[in-house]
């Protein structure tokens, strides 16, 4: 089996195993065509659990749901929607300033990475993210410690690349395309599924035979 030819079966298998298994949806992916509430969520994703994201998303929301009406809520208020997620203090500024700024842009968020980047706590996973979900824009592949980690395993990313964006260009230099898209949430299921941090469960994994293990011990 060439290299293609055995990335696609990963790709092939791991759809399979999801659709079989039922694995959970990411926290983002509620907010599809939504790029202000992508956006939003993106941010207070930054190193914190799906579970506590989807709380303080829900918490937030239901305070306001439009950038001109998150605009006007307080500091307290936020502090006190947000406070699942980790960093809950500096992210109350984060969403002060997205809902300044898209209000002031008219309601509209930026599609670029640059434009997108120069909002407060906005970086180039976050930038990443939200183009891919509030607008489908996949001209990078977001890149988290499961994507970084799995391609490593994979033989897919070199053990010694460690910088989302440096990660991203490997990939996008071997996987098609269509598959762009769905790598993240893939890799975020797979590796809260099976492949996990530590002792994956490679006995049961859909890719034993086609996996090199690279790190594994």
């Amino acid at each position: 089996m060439d290299e293609q030819a055995r990335i696609r079966e990963i790709y092939n298998r791991l759809i399979q195993t999801r659709d079989a298994q039922q694995w959970m949806p990411t926290s983002l992916s509620h907010f599809e065509g939504q790029p202000f509430k992508a956006l939003i969520a993106a941010t207070l994703s930054a190193q914190t659990r799906e579970e506590n994201t989807n709380a303080a998303m829900a918490n937030l929301l239901a305070l306001a749901d439009t950038p001109e009406k998150m605009a006007q809520l307080s500091d307290e208020q936020i502090r006190t929607a947000i406070r699942p997620v980790m960093y809950f203090e500096p992210k109350v500024r984060y969403v002060r300033d997205i809902a300044e700024r898209v209000t002031a842009n008219g309601g509209v968020v930026p599609n670029t990475l640059d434009e997108l980047m120069a909002y407060k706590g906005v970086g180039w996973k976050v930038a990443v993210l939200t183009l891919a979900m509030g607008y489908g824009i996949n001209d990078d592949i977001t890149v988290d410690v499961h994507v970084a980690r799995i391609g490593i395993r994979l033989g897919l990313v070199k053990p010694t690349t460690k910088q989302p964006p440096k990660v991203n260009e490997e990939l996008k230099q071997i996987l098609p395309r269509d598959m762009w898209p769905y790598w993240n949430a893939l890799m975020v299921q797979f590796g809260r599924a099976i492949c996990l941090p530590t002792y994956p469960q490679c006995q049961k994994c859909p890719l034993n035979n086609i996996c090199p293990k690279v790190g594994v011990k």
